[in-house]
């Protein structure tokens, strides 16, 4: 009865150890690091979530030359605030300028690096991308 017990225990703290794992995922995972993107387009809303904060925007598609809805995901709001964003930064029908990486899926989506505000402000979007190559970042107009 004890070594099931302790089996058991066992099992239920690696459970709880490696459950977190798979409740995020790795920028890896989800975008293409050979694929950076730059959108000029209105913002639509921001979604103040977490693990991951979202911008919508209507922009148009490099690929198609149609102006599309796209999801832009930032870091989480706490990492957001810390990098000089506030909820009011942005007002729905200002342009912004997205750097980022291109979701492999094929969607819309894409993982900010950062955003031109319409007042020339670059803010920083706390995404998980890592190493990916860059595009020049947007000159902050004064």
């Amino acid at each position: 009865m004890k070594i099931r017990t302790v089996v058991l225990a066992a099992a239920g703290a690696l459970f709880a150890i490696t459950l977190p794992l798979f409740a995020h995922h790795s920028f890896a995972a989800e975008f293409d690091a050979t694929k950076p993107i730059t959108l000029t387009g209105k913002f639509t809303k921001m979604d103040w979530v977490n693990p991951h904060s979202w911008i919508h925007m209507e922009a148009t598609n490099p690929a198609t030359g149609k102006v599309e809805k796209w999801d832009i995901e930032t870091g989480p709001p706490n990492t957001l605030y810390r990098n000089g964003w506030r909820k009011d930064a942005i007002k729905e029908g200002q342009e912004i300028v997205v750097n980022g990486t291109l979701a492999k899926n094929g969607t819309n989506t894409v993982n900010a690096r950062n955003v031109r505000t319409p007042d020339g402000k670059t803010l920083l979007a706390g995404s998980s991308e890592g190493n990916t190559p860059t595009t020049p970042p947007p000159t902050e107009s004064k």
